[in-house]
């Protein structure tokens, strides 16, 4: 049945009676950051008293709805779809916006924009800031300690990849080799297609334009030609860790506790009460399976993918 979904700075904080969902998280991201934007705004604009109803649900409306220069009608109800976006944004210096079909629209097609272009914004950010998890392509990031220390160092990101001394694999405006993110991430196309550590060249395209699984397919053959096995090999092993740490896997969550869970929320509606508590929960554990099994995507390509193997690793 249908759920009235929340952002997660909706939900429960875990201090509060009755908070299971930022529980259900299982310490992936974005746990501890879930109430960032909600914090912020009640510290600089509310003199850190809590929101009213009224001012949290205009709150809310604007955080998933506003574009960069504020509510704008019509532009605010196209949805988000990195992998079928249709519309590119123009705006002018007088303040002006308009949205511009950048294919071919067929009448009834739905029209697409985004909310994370040129993948400055991960899969985890969407999730944390709008409330769902995002349809194929899907940009995941995360981190462990070992790479927290890394990404100290502004530079260490970009040994990942085979310099342009060594590969000619550098794009026309020299993004070939630039890190999209310092942290670990794997940009998922398709259950059964994804790229580890994308470069920016190779994300740009997402909120940007389309490519087919084919396109894809070469782009991210390319990718992994001249991405070093040694930066695969801590990747595969940190999202083993996380998988491994993990209190339920990814079967248990699929087959035994998320159909119980709404089970137990269609029992509950039939009744008529809705369990927004219990919304929460189901929402979690629904991103919580989506990144786990992207984490696992991450063990199986760097297990079977072609990358490039440096003098000491032949």
């Amino acid at each position: 049945g249908q759920r009235h979904t929340r952002t997660p700075t909706q939900w429960k904080t875990e201090d509060q009676p009755g908070s299971r969902a930022i529980k259900e998280l299982q310490g992936l991201p974005p746990t501890g950051d879930t109430h960032r934007h909600i914090n912020w705004y009640t510290s600089a604009c509310n003199d850190s008293e809590e929101l009213t109803s009224i001012q949290l649900k205009a709150f809310v409306m604007f955080l998933t709805r506003a574009a960069d220069r504020g509510m704008v009608p019509m532009y605010d109800l196209m949805n988000h779809h990195n992998g079928l976006i249709n519309t590119r944004l123009q705006v002018d210096e007088e303040g002006g916006m308009s949205v511009i079909a950048a294919t071919a629209i067929e009448e009834n097609e739905p029209i697409y924009n985004t909310y994370s272009r040129g993948g400055g914004e991960s899969t985890v950010d969407v999730f944390n800031t709008y409330g769902f998890v995002e349809d194929y392509p899907q940009l995941w990031r995360w981190s462990d300690v070992d790479m927290i220390v890394k990404a100290e160092d502004p530079n260490h990101a970009f040994g990942r990849y085979v310099g342009p001394d060594e590969n000619s694999g550098v794009d026309a405006e020299g993004r070939g080799f630039e890190p999209n993110s310092h942290h670990y991430e794997i940009l998922v196309i398709s259950p059964t297609l994804a790229a580890l550590h994308p470069t920016k060249a190779l994300v740009h395209i997402l909120g940007n334009g389309r490519r087919t699984i084919d396109e894809w397919k070469v782009e991210i053959n390319n990718h992994h030609a001249t991405l070093r096995k040694s930066h695969v090999n801590a990747m595969h092993d940190s999202a083993l860790a996380v998988l491994s740490e993990s209190p339920t896997t990814i079967k248990e969550d699929e087959n035994t506790i998320l159909p119980n869970e709404r089970r137990l929320f269609e029992k509950v509606k039939k009744k008529g009460r809705v369990d927004q508590s219990k919304a929460d929960t189901i929402q979690a554990i629904e991103y919580r399976l989506a990144f786990k099994k992207a984490l696992k995507s991450a063990v199986d390509v760097a297990r079977s993918g072609q990358f490039y193997l440096d003098s000491d690793e032949l």
